[in-house]
C-alpha cells in the first residue's frame, strides 16, 4: 500500500510540476509582450520627442505631442505587466491556470475592440479638423496619432492573443489530460498519464 501511495504522490507532484512549467512559459510570453510594448513606447518617446522640437508645422507638432502622451500610458502598462510576469511564480493549480489563461486572452480581445475605437476616433478627428478652424492643426495631428497608435495596438493585441491561444492549444489540453479524477463504485478513481 505504501508503494502505491508513494507512486500516486510522485505522479501527482510531477503533474503539478507540469502546471508550474506551463505557468513559467505563460509568464515568459507575457514578459516578451511587455518588453515589446515598452520598447515601442520608449522609441516613440525618442522619435516623437525629437520630432516635437524639430517640427515647424503645427499639425506635425501636435502629432508628436499625442504620440508622447499616448506612449506614457503604454509604458505605464508595460512596466507593471513585465514586473508581474517576472514575479509570478509557478504556483497555480490547473484550474487557476486555466482561469488566468482565459482572462488574459479576453483582455487582449477586448483591447483589440478598443483599438478599433481609437482608430475610428482618430479618423473622426482628422475628418472633423476642417470644421475646427481655430484647432484644425490639433485635430489633424491628434487624429493622425490616434490612428497610428490604435493601429499598432490593434496589431499588438491581436498578435498577443494569437500567441497565448497557440500556447494554450498546444500545451494546455495535453496538460489537463494528464490528471483525471472520477467517481468509481463507492470511491474515487485517479488516472495519471506519464510522458
Amino acid at each position: 500500500m505504501r508503494v502505491i501511495l508513494l507512486l500516486v504522490l510522485f505522479c501527482t507532484s510531477r503533474a503539478f510540476g507540469q502546471v508550474a512549467d506551463y505557468q513559467k512559459d505563460f509568464n515568459k510570453i507575457n514578459e516578451g509582450l511587455m518588453v515589446t510594448l515598452g520598447s515601442y513606447a520608449v522609441s516613440n518617446f525618442a522619435l516623437s520627442g525629437a520630432g516635437y522640437f524639430l517640427s515647424e508645422d503645427e499639425t506635425t507638432k501636435r502629432f508628436h505631442e499625442m504620440n508622447v502622451m499616448w506612449n506614457t500610458v503604454n509604458l505605464g502598462l508595460a512596466i507593471p505587466g513585465y514586473l508581474k510576469a517576472r514575479k509570478n511564480a509557478g504556483n497555480f493549480t490547473l484550474d487557476e491556470m486555466h482561469s488566468q489563461q482565459r482572462k488574459t486572452e479576453q483582455i487582449f480581445l477586448i483591447n483589440t475592440g478598443l483599438d478599433v475605437g481609437y482608430m475610428a476616433a482618430g479618423c473622426f478627428m482628422r475628418t472633423d479638423a476642417e470644421n475646427r478652424s481655430d484647432r484644425a492643426a490639433l485635430f489633424r495631428g491628434y487624429g493622425n496619432s490616434l490612428m497610428l497608435q490604435g493601429g499598432f495596438l490593434f496589431a499588438f493585441d491581436l498578435v498577443a492573443f494569437g500567441i497565448h491561444r497557440s500556447h494554450f492549444n498546444r500545451d494546455f489540453e495535453r496538460l489537463s489530460n494528464k490528471v483525471s479524477i472520477y467517481p468509481i463504485g463507492g470511491g474515487i478513481g485517479l488516472t495519471l498519464q506519464l510522458d
